[in-house]
Parts: C-alpha cells; structure tokens; sequence
C-alpha cells in the first residue's frame, strides 16, 4: 500500500509541474491541501471508539429495569411502615 503523505506529494507535484494551464491560485492549492490533510486525519483517527454515548446510557437503563424486582420478601414487608407497603402494593399492582 502506497504510503499517504507521497501519495499526496506526488498529486501535489503532478498538479504542479505538468498542467499547462492552471485554474487554480496559491489560496485555493492551499485550501486542497488544507482540506486533504483534515480528511486524512479524521480517516484515520483510531482514537474514536465503536460504541458511543447514547448507547451506553441506553444500556444502562435497560439494565435497571430488566433488574427491577417483582416480589418483596414478606418479612421485609411486614417491617414497613403502612405508607410504604401501600406504595409498594401499588408500584407492583401497577407493573401487572
């Protein structure tokens, strides 16, 4: 595989020695260049990874609820005060 930098130095050359009539100025091989080598570096960039951060709070939540408990121990709900029993009565009323 032919290495980037002289691809592009051999592109730039061949831009440069044999067109006879040029359209383009200094600012605008500027810009190519410019534009050739952020292409390049977002192209190869390794440093981003496949997953981002939406997906891992996505996952996250899921997890919350695929763990969810739907039973209570009964002595654990013997020892809650009414209100609470009451709330968790309907929390599971409601996920049925």
């Amino acid at each position: 595989m032919i290495n980037f930098k002289k691809f592009i130095f051999s592109l730039a050359f061949y831009l440069a020695i044999f067109n006879d009539a040029k359209s383009l100025n200094s600012f605008e091989f500027a810009l190519l260049g410019i534009g050739t080598a952020f292409v390049a570096d977002q192209y190869f960039d390794s440093s981003l990874n496949e997953s981002n951060t939406f997906e891992l709070k996505n996952e996250v939540v899921q997890r919350f609820y695929e763990n969810q408990r739907n039973s209570i121990a009964n002595d654990y709900f013997k020892t809650l005060p009414i209100q609470e029993q009451l709330l968790l009565i309907e929390e599971l009323e409601k996920n049925f």
